[in-house]
């Protein structure tokens, strides 16, 4: 999701607990068919739900779906019409016989609406392009899937990823529709299902198959008259089809910026694995807002930074992509972080939007240097160090309740934070590469996060720092002091604002040796450390502080004039 939004408060608040209806199915799979109607901004579709008891004696299901949507028809497998009933946002669906659990089951859902845009971000968004035409999309993070089609939305259960999807867009000719997932075939007419009140209009459905996990407020749908460019991509996953959809009037600035996603795409399977959807596409698809991680199909509403600055051209995002292309590379991780691994509840919102934005910084990193990076955090340290409140959610909680702008900023630099502690960079990426993969296509936890980590680093508990850095809220705020005399060295730390264990790096020339230490504080206590010299210090550095996120002031005093001093960094 983007970084800084307003807080969106939950529309629609529904505890996911132990008593939830929800919870006795588990989906695998959903058959998505959707007919867009622009002249009146109506949306039909029919949703199959294939799923299975998880509980004995289940003789009714419960979905989401939201008010503003008529149920026009429910029916069992064989076609038969079933009893439904509604309550707020919650359909429930009388199977035609109780199910044991395991039994699978499947319903169809034929419904209606004329879903709308909620701000310039949310919702199901009709514009029109600069000539008239049409140009739909979707995004629902905040407002969950259930806003424009009916499912068990991951907005309150982000554990039950179906397995895979189908999706089927119609659309007037002359329109592309667009989905997540590999394109399967072109077809003039629309849905037997479908009534058309103009029976001289003409109509092309456009078919997608994803046979991967996703969440569903990842499920997307668009259509307007795209340019469709398609060529192969070489990654650690195999020769995958990259598309991007785009406006014709904008062919040109997309062909320049978007000659950098075999780059980017490189990078993060550097940093993280193996291209985590290879029977799909990567995919990118103009939108009338500015950018969302629906998966294999990631919107982008961005200003084409890239060809903005070849041709002189103001950019309107010019601050946020002031690094790189925030949108490309922050929605393009998103494929790793929250599509592929996803958080196994809303509490582990970090998941997505931490790891989304530590990989920013990754990029950068394994592009030019890892002095960019700490450039780069150390921006996302200023915001993170103002930021109130704890990194981990809360239990019970659904994804508006849940997200704060916190989970991208203190989420990246706690990882930050956590690296520079372990201290081994070949043992970090080979782990956030285990974690991609052992959780791929599934769901994680804090607890799976740091269990693996115990595990790669000889059984070294992180208990510690989960409680501190995640749970905890705030962050550290250290006063070191160097202090520099003729046979002596001496380090002294205040770590007495808040409780986190911090460690302090210190290194300086001895005559001709090089020299250095860590010393470790325990929060709310004052530490150090002494060191006897045999031979005047030169060049007193305190290592890295910047890699820890809070804001920390170092002093160094006593140096001989011509010494280098450093508190921040080498």
């Amino acid at each position: 999701m983007l970084h800084a939004l307003p807080l969106l408060l939950p529309l629609f608040v529904q505890s996911a607990e132990a008593t939830d209806p929800r919870t006795a199915y588990d989906v695998d799979a959903y058959r998505l068919e959707w007919v867009v109607v622009p002249d009146d901004r109506r949306l039909e579709g029919r949703v199959v739900v294939e799923a299975r008891a998880t509980v004995g004696a289940l003789s009714r299901v419960t979905l989401d779906m939201h008010e503003q949507l008529e149920l026009v028809a429910a029916r069992g497998a064989d076609g038969a019409a079933l009893a439904s009933a509604r309550d707020g946002h919650l359909l429930t669906v009388d199977l035609p016989a109780p199910l044991e659990s395991g039994e699978a089951f499947a319903i169809a859902l034929d419904y209606r609406g004329h879903p709308k845009a909620t701000d310039s971000f949310s919702g199901f968004h009709w514009a029109q392009t600069a000539d008239g035409s049409p140009w739909i999309n979707t995004s629902c993070q905040g407002l969950g899937a259930h806003y424009w089609w009916p499912c068990k939305a991951s907005y309150f259960h982000p554990e039950d990823k179906p397995e895979r999807i189908t999706a089927s867009v119609t659309v007037p000719k002359g329109l592309v529709g667009v989905s997540n997932g590999r394109f399967v075939e072109e077809v003039g007419g629309a849905p037997a299902w479908f009534a058309s009140e103009d029976e001289d209009a003409a109509w092309t459905t456009w078919r997608y198959a994803h046979g991967y996990p996703l969440e569903t407020y990842s499920v997307t749908l668009n259509a307007a008259p795209y340019e469709v460019v398609e060529t192969t991509l070489e990654t650690a996953a195999g020769a995958v089809p990259f598309v991007y959809y785009v406006l014709p009037e904008n062919a040109e600035k997309a062909a320049v910026q978007f000659a950098q996603v075999p780059g980017l795409i490189a990078a993060f399977e550097e940093a993280f694995g193996p291209w985590p959807f290879p029977g799909s596409k990567i995919g990118l698809v103009e939108t009338n807002f500015w950018g969302m991680e629906h998966s294999t199909a990631v919107a982008y509403g961005s200003s084409y930074p890239a060809w903005c600055a070849e041709n002189d051209a103001p950019d309107p995002y010019a601050r946020r992509n002031a690094d790189f292309d925030y949108i490309l590379v922050h929605e393009m991780a998103h494929e790793w972080w929250g599509n592929a691994v996803s958080a196994a509840s809303w509490g582990d919102f970090w998941v997505h939007e931490g790891l989304g934005t530590y990989a920013e910084g990754a990029y950068l990193e394994l592009t030019e240097s890892r002095e960019r990076a700490d450039e780069y955090f150390a921006g996302q340290n200023r915001r993170a160090s103002a930021a109130k409140g704890a990194l981990y959610r809360g239990d019970g909680v659904d994804s508006g309740q849940a997200y704060a702008s916190l989970i991208y900023s203190k989420g990246a630099c706690v990882l930050n934070t956590l690296r520079h502690m372990i201290d081994d960079d070949e043992t970090w990426w080979s782990f956030l590469r285990e974690f991609q993969a052992r959780f791929r296509y599934g769901n994680a936890t804090t607890q799976d996060f740091f269990d693996l980590l115990q595990e790669m680093t000889g059984g070294r508990s992180y208990g510690w720092f989960s409680r501190q850095y995640v749970h905890g809220e705030g962050s550290p705020r250290l006063t070191v002091t160097v202090t520099v005399e003729e046979r002596l060295l001496k380090l002294r730390i205040d770590n007495t604002v808040g409780d986190f264990d911090c460690p302090v790096d210190i290194a300086w020339t001895e005559g001709d040796q090089e020299r250095s230490d860590r010393v470790w504080v325990r929060g709310g206590h004052e530490g150090g450390a002494d060191y006897v010299l045999g031979a005047p210090a030169t060049d007193v550095r305190v290592l890295h502080l910047d890699r820890l996120i809070g804001r920390h002031e170092v002093t160094i005093e006593g140096v001989r004039e011509g010494a280098a001093e450093d508190g921040s960094g080498d």
